[in-house]
């Protein structure tokens, strides 16, 4: 039989194994860890470096982008005499004129024939209708 003090040694050296298994197991979990941290800060920094590159892509697509509005933009405002919305524009102001004229004619010379002014003077109006 076993005395107190040959126990208490095997239960020691039983711990000691525990305690030493415990630390490889410790150890290779900290190695992994730590394998898979720096292979975490690597994809990191490759996807930062992708971010900042479509980053500076799309600035610098934008800024072309503002460049063609800015040339649309004055090249319209250069030549919007010769777009279809001008014309409709200045036709609508000089028929809303022309017809106060023409109507204030008609009231005080009624005998006139306004028919050559009217063509002449209110072309979309022929054109509508």
């Amino acid at each position: 039989m076993y005395t107190v003090y040959e126990q208490l040694q095997a239960y020691l050296r039983e711990s000691d194994s525990n305690v030493l298994q415990l630390t490889k197991q410790l150890d290779n979990a900290n190695a992994a860890h730590k394998v898979t941290v720096e292979a975490l800060e690597a994809a990191d920094k490759e996807k930062r470096r992708e971010v900042e590159a479509e980053v500076a892509r799309l600035l610098g697509e934008k800024k072309e982008m503002e460049a063609k509005l800015e040339s649309v933009e004055a090249y319209f405002v250069a030549n919007f005499y010769n777009t279809e919305a001008y014309t409709n524009f200045s036709d609508y102001f000089a028929r809303v004129g022309h017809q106060e004229v023409l109507a204030v004619l008609r009231a005080e010379h009624s005998d006139l024939d306004l028919g050559p002014l009217q063509a002449r003077f209110s072309p979309l109006e022929e054109e509508g209708s």
